[in-house]
């Protein structure tokens, strides 16, 4: 290698044929340094990427290699379904202690004897009837207290009729009014601690209300007529009555705040109306009034966010005692069926009517729990 660089080796003669040599001698360098060369080229189609082999490719690798496209990444306001969709899921109703899934109702009946009417309870589907109470007395008016555990009725058991209370767990009786006159159609108030109910003298029947223990007794109403209690409202600041205070029967409602009474609707000495019941929400009040016909008695909702009332039954039968169930959906009533009073059930705007006593005995007051 140093005969190279003498001054012989780049002589005129030799000149181009050396410089030929120490090319190829550069060219041998750098590949034995860094290999031999590699050619591309790209094509594009409508798949994506796709690199299409030179002429010095290697033999080993595919001749058509598929670059997959760059993944589209989903972002949060872009997941399936957004926004969701809300679906209206019902609540369910809250059920009183005791209640169950299926809700009971409690009433009066004679059908043991034929005479005495005692206190019975059943599934609120007719089923699994039960009787509450036993005694040669008439017991009657049943009414549950809003948490379940008692019930409030009437009886005659110590000679005049007074209000009694009936433990539900442990079925024992209370006697929590007394005295020389007869005290009857006991109703809860919505927190349970009073009980509104109607006192009878010899001139009339007014309205009082108690504790639940029967202390504080007071009497609401002076107006020498029959009137009598069914119920307060959701807030209990109103009670709804039917009295006969104006020589017909009309319906009330007594504001405990102001201490007075108002009537809901006008009538006339041919009409009757009666039964006034709050509903749940308080924005309605079930009765039975011939108002409209004047042969059977029916029954009608008030409605007071519209100040109209309108009729729920239409058929031949009288029917008495309504009451909305606890969640407002349904009412319970009474109607003749085969000479006998018996207990119906139907939906609040008066569809899938239900006999669930189908007795030739009566059955009275229902009431749920």
């Amino acid at each position: 290698m140093r005969a190279w660089f003498t001054s012989s080796f780049w002589d005129d003669d030799g000149l181009l044929l050396k410089a030929m040599m120490v090319f190829a001698l550069l060219i041998l360098l750098l590949i034995l340094l860094f290999g031999p060369p590699q050619y591309s080229s790209r094509v594009v189609s409508a798949g994506g990427f796709m690199v299409q082999p030179g002429i010095f490719l290697s033999q080993n690798i595919a001749p058509m290699v598929k670059i997959p496209p760059k993944p589209h990444v989903l972002y949060l306001t872009e997941k399936p379904g957004f926004p969701p969709v809300m679906e209206n899921t019902p609540v369910p109703t809250p059920t009183p202690a005791g209640g169950g899934i299926l809700r009971k109702i409690a009433f009066a009946s004679n059908r043991a004897d034929g005479r005495y009417y005692q206190l019975y309870m059943m599934d609120a589907d007719g089923n699994h009837l039960e009787r509450l109470l036993e005694s040669n007395s008439f017991d009657r008016d049943p009414h549950f207290s809003y948490d379940g555990t008692r019930i409030a009725f009437t009886s005659n058991r110590s000679g005049t009729y007074q209000i009694y209370v009936l433990d539900m767990a442990t079925r024992a009786v209370r006697q929590i009014t007394r005295g020389p006159e007869d005290k009857t159609n006991p109703f809860w108030s919505p927190n349970d601690q009073q009980i509104l109910f109607t006192m009878h003298t010899h001139e009339s029947a007014e309205l009082g209300i108690m504790q639940a223990d029967g202390s504080h007794l007071q009497r609401l109403t002076q107006n020498f007529g029959h009137s009598h209690g069914y119920g307060f409202s959701k807030n209990g600041g109103m009670i709804s009555f039917e009295s006969s205070m104006h020589n017909r029967s009309e319906i009330f409602i007594y504001d405990l705040m102001e201490k007075k009474a108002m009537p809901l609707l006008e009538n006339d000495e041919l009409t009757y109306q009666g039964d006034p019941v709050f509903s749940p929400a308080e924005n309605k009040l079930v009765f039975s009034s011939n108002c409209l016909e004047r042969l059977t008695r029916q029954l009608y909702v008030y409605d007071f966010t519209w100040h109209k009332y309108y009729r729920v039954t239409d058929d031949e039968m009288d029917k008495d005692d309504p009451i909305f169930s606890p969640d407002g959906s349904k009412i319970a009533y009474v109607a003749r069926w085969e000479n006998a009073w018996n207990i119906f059930i139907m939906d609040a705007d008066g569809k899938h009517v239900r006999n669930l006593t189908k007795s030739y005995y009566d059955n009275m007051v229902p009431s749920w729990r």
